[in-house]
């Protein structure tokens, strides 16, 4: 076959090339079931489309940024790899950024992408309140912008996370019912939804009429998870132990912490989960691998950025004012799988 385009794709589907052209464009115009034909017919006869005249026409590139704190976290990572394979067959292109927690990065790559002129944005803020006048300005005279995972920030727009609160409640309730009751919670400073994840671990708490202990509630500040805060957590640890107070279990608020908590407790001679019981939320793939294997609460990634962009193409064809659109939280189900470490 010849050099594919929208016209002998609609010759081939026998359809006309502004359904082909629409479908393309992920357009709510056209049923799902074409949208599927026409996609799945470009990908198996390696469409590409003439990317300089569409963006004569539109006035716009096809280009969209993903800006997230950290390449080298587990979940998004796995996010950003997600988003590749959903873009490749609408043939856009991602530009990736990360922040490192650190608000002014987060400006620089927002400016660079404006300057990019591109399409839209899908951003993990680096705080509850980062750039929030720059991305609102963004949102509402250049380009869309989705949230995703820390949405409790100030930028009115579609947003899309997890139950943070109630599967911390659920991994907390679940080591109390082990017959845990010094329950520790390890959290990342100043990260977004650090907040939902203590007030589901406290809830769980008080439901079952334990106390809680503040000294138990520990912050981890670190700027990349690559960081090496393991000495930090070993002597909060050696100290509780020294103190008579060691936690007899642990629930993990980030990736980072989840996995790095397991290699602490080993170097100081307390056995998982016998001495101490752990959960986290990871989306690592070696959780099974781990010594030992991990508890985990796995957050739907694959779901998400699937979610963020459509949600993030259906702005971008939208001619109404972003300003005035009813925007909705989206709150998908996470995934919790017991291992070896909470199997007391």
């Amino acid at each position: 076959m010849g050099l594919v385009n929208i016209k002998t794709i609609a010759k081939a589907l026998n359809i006309s090339p502004a359904t082909v052209s629409r479908a393309l464009n992920n357009s709510h115009e056209i049923k799902k079931e074409t949208r599927e034909r026409v996609l799945a017919y470009a990908e198996k006869h390696h469409y590409r489309p003439n990317t300089f005249a569409k963006n004569l026409k539109t006035g716009r590139t096809n280009l969209i940024g993903v800006v997230i704190p950290f390449l080298s976290s587990p979940f998004f990572l796995d996010f950003v790899d997600e988003m590749y394979r959903q873009v490749l067959p609408r043939s856009y292109t991602l530009l990736p950024f990360q922040t490192q927690n650190c608000e002014t990065q987060e400006k620089e790559a927002l400016e660079f992408l404006l300057h990019q002129n591109v399409a839209g944005i899908i951003i993990s803020p680096a705080h509850e309140t980062s750039n929030t006048e720059l991305m609102t300005h963004i949102h509402h005279h250049s380009c869309p912008i989705i949230l995703f995972d820390r949405i409790h920030h100030g930028l009115n727009t579609y947003k899309i996370g997890i139950h943070n609160s109630m599967e911390t409640y659920k991994a907390t309730e679940e080591l109390i019912k082990k017959g845990r009751t010094k329950i520790a919670l390890l959290c990342g400073k100043d990260i977004g939804n650090t907040k939902d994840r203590i007030r589901g671990y406290k809830n769980a708490l008080h439901n079952y009429a334990i106390p809680v202990r503040e000294e138990y509630i520990i912050y981890a500040d670190y700027q990349d998870p690559c960081e090496d805060i393991d000495s930090d957590l070993r002597k909060i640890f050696h100290g509780f132990r020294e103190q008579g107070h060691l936690p007899d279990a642990v629930v993990g608020a980030t990736d980072t912490l989840s996995i790095k908590i397991l290699g602490v407790l080993a170097s100081l001679e307390l056995h998982v989960p016998h001495d101490v019981a752990v959960i986290g939320f990871t989306n690592t793939n070696v959780s099974n691998y781990l010594n030992p294997p991990l508890s985990t609460i796995r957050q739907p990634t694959h779901e998400m950025a699937k979610l963020a962009l459509e949600l993030l193409l259906k702005l971008i064809d939208s001619k109404n004012d972003r300003r005035n659109i009813p925007y909705q939280n989206f709150l998908l189900a996470s995934t919790t799988t017991f291992r070896a470490s909470t199997d007391i």
